[in-house]
């Protein structure tokens, strides 16, 4: 049944939920990112979480956070993040103190049965210059962001348009979205 036949079949107040439901219903773009929001929860650093999800043919097909390679301790794990304790500045990206491999590089070295080639990168933040490399170098061609991480990243950008990845800024419905989450977590309860 079409939207429109059950606007005429059903009273109009009950027509109008079914409606009101299926607008908040997330399109690809989102569900895909909130995939990565809900994820990055799980990313090993103290300090900020971050994940990258790659998707093909409208399907998830690798992901994963930022956190250190196997068998390195964590700063979860150790209590404490190495940045605070050599007294780095925390917005400084480029620290050897920190052990973490960022999200966009884990999520495409963790991909172990997916060619990448024409996929989708959906991450938090604005990729940095290493990550932008290893995208290029992998095959994907698109990267959705959220936000910038701090500052612009010019190089990335010129890695991108020299790569022919087209990159944008999603605009995130945040009230919808939570609206959404709440209402599936409310209907676990029952």
């Amino acid at each position: 049944m079409t939207l429109p036949e059950i606007k005429d079949f059903m009273p109009k107040t009950i027509a109008k939920d079914i409606i009101k439901e299926k607008s908040i219903r997330p399109n690809r773009d989102q569900y895909f990112m909130l995939s990565a929001i809900i994820a990055a929860t799980r990313a090993s650093c103290i300090k900020f979480n971050s994940w990258a999800v790659i998707a093909k043919n409208k399907r998830i097909i690798a992901s994963w956070y930022n956190g250190n390679p196997p068998w390195v301790p964590s700063c979860h794990e150790q209590w404490f993040c190495n940045k605070d304790a050599a007294w780095v500045d925390r917005s400084s990206k480029w620290s050897w103190h920190c052990l973490a491999t960022h999200a966009e590089a884990n999520a495409i070295v963790q991909n172990h049965e997916q060619n990448l080639q024409w996929a989708t990168m959906y991450c938090l933040h604005f990729p940095c210059n290493e990550c932008a490399k290893l995208i290029a170098s992998s095959g994907i061609k698109e990267v959705v962001y959220l936000k910038m991480y701090r500052e612009s990243v010019p190089k990335a950008e010129l890695i991108f348009n020299h790569a022919w990845i087209t990159f944008r800024q999603m605009d995130m419905h945040y009230d919808q979205m939570l609206e959404k989450i709440e209402q599936v977590m409310k209907s676990t309860k029952e």
